[in-house]
């Protein structure tokens, strides 16, 4: 079997263990096994008097926690009203999504509590959850998109070299590029926790979280760049119409539900490791070392 194709099997292989390490890292964990989680999909959902819960939520229906439960995490609300009777209290933060928090006056929230987009319950009535949300996914998208769009001319007309660089990398070091893409987020992770709290903390976080985002935009550019010129192989030198393939083609794989984002997201971490990779364009793939692609220029 040739190495190229080994290659870029172990390649989907990590995306796909990354994939399920970042899905199963969102999932709520029990902080104490006498309490449980409670939710309910598609209905309201009702915390009885004097129980006590971990997080307790709700989508398409309305939350109420009943006098003297306690709800020891988050209890929240999307596309329903939340309501907290009396002598209530909950430790973490109270909010609703498409609705409203009513909270008795003995009723004690420790975190915070808020609301978003009250004034548009009535698409949460058309569409129901899940489509307000994926409408929702969409809206954030295309302000990504736009943002990303503009700041990709820019970078062509004032850093072509570099964005070439990088895309050339995605495509000869594709291995090396996804352990630097992962590596440098979980980096930023460890980073944040270590510091955060701290004087040092204050200056570094806000600074590193600038350079990672514009590390990403880069790396996203430059990866629209390589999906463009896969596309387009006969026009080599056409960089901004590559661009915009490439764009357009990452835009409609995030209009897939659930799957599209987490896809756009694999695919842009590529483009976030060659960024670092290449030390944000100034080294070329012939410059590197091998490292892990070392098999992939053997002699056949």
């Amino acid at each position: 079997m040739q190495w190229k194709l080994v290659k870029w099997w172990l390649v989907g292989l990590l995306a796909l263990l990354w994939a399920i390490w970042v899905g199963s890292s969102t999932m709520p964990a029990q902080a104490n096994p006498t309490y449980q989680d409670t939710f309910k999909i598609g209905g309201d959902l009702v915390i009885a008097a004097s129980q006590t819960v971990n997080d307790a939520f709700a989508i398409g229906g309305d939350l109420t926690v009943q006098p003297g439960a306690i709800v020891r995490g988050d209890a929240f609300a999307i596309g329903g009203n939340l309501r907290l009777e009396d002598d209530v209290q909950v430790v973490g933060s109270a909010f609703a999504i498409g609705g409203q928090v009513m909270r008795a006056e003995s009723a004690v929230v420790n975190g915070n509590e808020f609301t978003l987009l009250e004034n548009f319950s009535g698409l949460f009535e058309r569409f129901g959850v899940l489509g307000t949300i994926y409408l929702a996914n969409v809206l954030v998208w295309v302000v990504t998109f736009v943002v990303t769009a503009i700041a990709g001319l820019l970078l062509l007309l004032l850093l072509p070299g570099h964005v070439n660089a990088i895309a050339t990398v995605i495509h000869a070091r594709p291995l090396m590029s996804l352990v630097y893409g992962i590596g440098g987020f979980i980096t930023l992770i460890l980073l944040t926790v270590l510091i955060s709290g701290s004087v040092v903390g204050a200056i570094v976080i806000p600074l590193a979280n600038i350079v990672v985002i514009f590390t990403w935009l880069l790396g996203g550019i430059a990866t629209c760049v390589w999906l463009g010129k896969r596309l387009q192989a006969q026009k080599p030198n056409a960089r901004f119409q590559h661009f915009w393939l490439g764009l357009m083609l990452l835009f409609v794989v995030s209009l897939i539900p659930i799957a599209g984002g987490l896809l756009v997201s694999l695919i842009t971490l590529f483009g976030f490791g060659a960024t670092l990779l290449s030390r944000f364009g100034v080294q070329t793939a012939n410059t590197l070392p091998m490292g892990l692609d070392r098999l992939e220029h053997r002699t056949e």
